[in-house]
């Protein structure tokens, strides 16, 4: 029996990764995975310059700010995994 994780003719590389088991819709933590790739980093560029437009600190300390937000952001995203499979 092959792996399920392997790619075969009926099912490519793309539908692998993107719906649930064997099933053919797509699920809402599949949805919610996309939706945070897609805008965290653009959002946390935002934050960033927008701490620097309101004077909270230096432009050179901008860049310094996006990457403590996106290790919490990524931190916080993996605890929310780990609390929510229960591992």
């Amino acid at each position: 029996m092959p792996s399920k994780d392997v790619p075969t003719g009926e099912k490519s590389i793309r539908e692998r990764g993107t719906y649930a088991n064997d099933a053919n819709d797509p699920t809402l933590a599949s949805y919610l995975s996309s939706a945070f790739f897609l805008l965290s980093v653009p959002t946390l560029i935002l934050i960033a310059y927008g701490g620097f437009w309101l004077d909270f600190y230096s432009e050179q300390a901008v860049v310094f700010v996006f990457a403590g937000l996106l290790v919490a952001s990524i931190t916080l995203v993996l605890a929310v995994i780990h609390h929510l499979t229960g591992r």
